[in-house]
Order: C-alpha cells, then structure tokens, then sequence
C-alpha cells in the first residue's frame, strides 16, 4: 500500500497552520466546535408528501431524515473539504460518502440497537436515498451481513484487558495504514458523517460528542418537528414547521468559513429539496477534487 493512501482515503497536503493544529490539538476531543441550525422544513414537508404519491406505488417512501441526508451528500459533492479526515497526524480526502445512524429494531425503551453504515453514491437522489437506506435498515435489523456487530459480541465477552488491548491495536494499526479489513471498513466510527435521529422518538436535538475512535470528523443530530406560529411581512400570523440541526465539528478539517457555507448549503437544500429529486451533474475537476471510489458504493 502508497504510504500516502488508505483504504478510505489519499493523504493530501493542506496550508502549514492547518497541519500545525494538528499538534495543538491531537485528538478530535480537542477541535469540537458546535453549530446549530433552525431549519423551516414547511415547504419540505409538503413536498416529501407529493414524492410519496409516486413512491408508494413502487412499495417506498420518502422520509424527513432521508432528506436530510440526502442534503448531505449533495453538500460533500458541491463543497468536498467536508469529507476530509485526520490521522496519525495527517490530512486525508476521503474516498467514499459513509453515512452512518443507529436504528432500533423495536422502538421501545428496551428495543435492541443497531448501528447502519450506508454508502452513498454522489449521483444520489431523493427516490434513490430512499430505497436504498430502507434496505440497509432491513438487513441490519434482520441481523443479515452485520459483521461490526457479530465481531463486537465476540470481543464484548473477553477479559477487560484483552478488549482493552485489541480496541488500542486496531486503533493504532489503522493509523499506520495496516490494512484491517473489516474490522474497520465495516466499523460505523470510520464514516464521513455519523447521524442521530432523536426526532423520530419525539425529542429535540442535542449537541453529541464526537468519538476520539474512528475517523468521523462530523456528528449531525436530528430533532422533532415543531409548530411555531410567526408574523409575517403582511403583519399575519402563520404556522410554521421548524427542525433544529445541532452539529458537532472537528474543526481540524477545514477552516470556520468553509465549514459554515457548507452547513448553510446543506440546509438550503432541507428547505428546498426539489434539486435533489434528479442527480447532480459532477465535471471531471469537481469529480477529481471529490476523489469518490466508483467501487465504494453500491446501486439499488
């Protein structure tokens, strides 16, 4: 293996400030900077209702949060800094869009957890997200290809010390680029945006820590859908739907402004999704700076 690429990413040079942050604050707990957006999603709503006239004919649907991630890609496409990474000391573009979440399989306060890690594509779509998250939800919760999670049964039950020392020597092999198969590639640490959908059991949003763990460098955290009634510019109140976006940054990828315009793009795609029903057009420069594996992601 190049001593400059991974499995999930090539190792990119960036300005000497930025790599010197790197020995200010190694570990991701150091660089956490926190963002949060109120997002009117009336508009949206309306709009993922009509998609699902259509979808539900083909045995689908179209829901907020898938949405919401589909923005996110859509993001990592126009704005590619945002799917950087550090480690060991080193810059890396990523070479693959990784959304991961945690889905429950019953939703009880006892229901098992699952953790998803989807791969997407950066021709992504509104219809396709859709069907292609629903069916990496079914095979987590069916227990079907989950490696993560038979491999993590099977530390859980040794002595402390030995989980102790595997979870340090996977950690440090990875950094030195030691090929791990998938003890990592399937890990959901390792991913370009880790998400929680607290909404869907009537919650708002917190502000969620990152883990020094994996290469993560983004925690985004959905909340409920709340009516507000607001006076408009004619003097007349109106109900509005409104989700609060709370995310947690590792600010050593990329600096504030560039961080902050994408957040913004990301959210105007939530408000207005209608670009995301048809798959982007990518030029080869914006294609070469986004550095997406083809064989990373999987079709319908």
């Amino acid at each position: 293996m190049s001593v400059k690429r991974r499995f999930d990413g090539t190792m990119i040079k960036v300005p000497s400030f930025s790599r010197m942050m790197l020995f200010v604050m190694p570990r991701k707990s150091d660089a956490v900077v926190y963002f949060e957006h109120e997002v009117d999603v009336t508009d949206t709503l309306e709009y993922v209702h009509e998609v699902n006239r259509e979808l539900t004919k083909r045995k689908s649907v179209l829901t907020l949060f898938e949405v919401v991630m589909c923005a996110a890609v859509r993001t990592i496409v126009e704005r590619p800094r945002l799917n950087r990474f550090v480690s060991d000391y080193h810059f890396y573009q990523r070479n693959r869009i990784e959304f991961s979440f945690v889905a429950k399989k019953e939703l009880t306060d006892d229901g098992e957890e699952v953790t998803v890690k989807i791969p997407y594509s950066p021709l992504e779509t509104l219809e396709s997200m859709a069907i292609k998250t629903k069916r990496f939800i079914r095979q987590a919760v069916s227990g079907d290809g989950m490696t993560t999670e038979k491999i993590i049964d099977f530390v859980a039950r040794l002595p402390n010390w030995m989980v102790k020392l595997i979870s340090g020597s996977v950690d440090f092999l990875d950094a030195k680029r030691v090929p791990l198969g998938d003890l990592v590639e399937t890990d959901p640490m390792w991913c370009s945006i880790f998400f929680t959908n607290v909404g869907s059991f009537n919650l708002d949003a917190p502000y969620h820590h990152l883990y020094n763990r994996g290469n993560c460098p983004l925690f985004v955290s959905v909340g409920v859908v709340r009516t507000v009634s607001e006076t408009g510019p004619d003097g007349v109140k109106r109900e509005r739907k409104k989700l609060t976006l709370r995310y947690t940054c590792d600010e050593r990828i990329s600096e504030g402004l560039y961080m902050a315009k994408a957040l913004e793009l990301m959210k105007g795609y939530i408000e207005n999704p209608r670009p995301l029903a048809e798959a982007p057009v990518i030029g080869e420069v914006a294609m070469a700076e986004l550095a997406i594996d083809p064989s990373t992601y999987s079709e319908n």
